[in-house]
């Protein structure tokens, strides 16, 4: 069951959180975590704030969430739908 963007807003805390919902409309909260987003600047060259990096990769990111939530996993130690470095260097190194 794939997820869409709720609101635009997020927050950035151990990485960024946002928020998504599932095709019923639940709310479905979400995180890429600060290493992931660190990782993924240094791989394709960009400098700035995880904030910076996640506004240029959201599509990615969100894409991602959405195929954890389907397969049920990765969550983070508070039950988020977690986006982590290895999911993003899978999904970038198949472009």
């Amino acid at each position: 069951m794939p997820l869409t963007r709720l609101k635009h807003d997020y927050f950035e805390q151990e990485g960024i959180h946002f928020l998504m919902s599932d095709e019923v409309g639940n709310t479905v909260t979400c995180r890429v975590t600060h290493e992931a987003l660190r990782d993924h600047a240094e791989r394709v060259r960009l400098s700035g704030s995880d904030s910076a990096v996640f506004e240029a990769y959201r599509e990615l990111i969100e894409d991602l969430a959405s195929e954890a939530f389907d397969i049920e996993g990765p969550f983070d130690q508070h039950g988020r739908v977690l986006v982590t470095s290895e999911a993003i260097a899978r999904i970038t190194r198949s472009a």
